[in-house]
């Protein structure tokens, strides 16, 4: 079980917003051509996958089933298993136009989380929720804003501002585009860059009727001036670990999430009630979900005390 304390004080990165804005928040996706080995080795399910390193435990009962990387040949992969076809048209030009160019690639680490899939997809379909719950607890002051049905907006307390477009978003995938300038950080002066973020997950249960969710995003970042792109390729050893130090921060806070849904729903409740610039729907909605989630794992366990 966890609590309210243990949420608010974890160290989650202001500047990820469910992968979605993250590589127009930060320049954190530098791509270095970092050499892994290639042979297959098996997850905890016996499938291989390439390139990926055995299954590593982390906090909060996460796992790491495929190491990150920036190789050419993943990005050559990813995107040559792009959907184009299944964009707009002048969505698919604006991506083959930055896929062409010079594009800093980062493929970040797959992380298996244990929670409940519509908790899962209702923070995908509404990362302005997530951002609303950091500024309540404290862990950030981005604002985003969703402007249409799939296009927002994001400001923060730096300056540093963006907008981004879901480009296309099934069961199983999710492609957004974003452009922005931004305080790095770790460059001087305001940096305007444009990125592409892939992201794809996938839900399995176990035999105990134990939900898990495994995750993963590339990103694609392009930058207009040389002299950003050379000085971020020079610091990219550390900018890729915040990256992906970042993506499993994400991945935590929405574990915790679930362990207040399930073992402390009045918290999530008082949480609900402190969202500020949400609508009384989405507010509504948050509560249902969380609200799912407890009935779910309760079922769950009352079966297995049953067997």
């Amino acid at each position: 079980m966890i609590s309210p304390v243990n949420i608010s004080n974890r160290p989650v990165r202001p500047r990820f917003v469910l992968v979605v804005v993250l590589g127009l928040l930060v320049c954190a996706s530098a791509s270095a051509s970092d050499r892994r080995d290639s042979r297959p080795v098996k997850t905890e399910t016996g499938k291989s996958r390439p390139g990926s390193a055995q299954p590593t435990r982390l906090p909060l009962e996460l796992q790491q089933v495929e190491a990150a990387s920036s190789s050419q040949k993943i990005r050559d992969q990813i995107c040559q298993d792009l959907p184009l076809d299944r964009l707009e048209d002048h969505h698919r030009a604006q991506v083959e136009a930055l896929l062409g160019g010079p594009t800093l690639f980062r493929r970040l680490p797959a992380i298996r989380i244990e929670l409940d899939p519509r908790s899962y997809e209702y923070f995908r379909r509404r990362p302005e929720m997530a951002t609303a719950i950091w500024r309540v607890l404290g862990i950030s002051q981005i604002t985003l804003n969703r402007t249409a049905p799939n296009m927002y907006t994001a400001r923060n307390t730096d300056g540093s501002q963006g907008m981004l477009e879901i480009l296309l978003r099934s069961k199983d995938l999710m492609i957004a585009r974003g452009t922005g300038t931004w305080n790095s950080g770790l460059l001087a002066g305001r940096i305007r860059g444009e990125g592409l973020v892939v992201l794809r997950h996938r839900y399995e249960r176990d035999q105990q009727g134990r939900q898990y969710v495994t995750h993963q995003a590339a990103l694609f970042l392009s930058f207009p001036r040389q002299s950003i792109r050379t000085i971020a390729r020079l610091i990219a050893p550390l900018t890729n670990i915040v990256a992906d130090r970042n993506f499993y921060d994400i991945s935590a806070f929405l574990r915790m999430m679930h362990l207040a849904a399930v073992g402390q729903p009045g918290w999530i409740e008082s949480i609900a009630n402190r969202l500020e610039d949400v609508s009384a729907a989405d507010r509504e909605a948050f509560l249902k979900t969380a609200a799912r989630a407890h009935v779910a794992d309760r079922r769950r366990r009352e079966g297995e005390v049953q067997r």
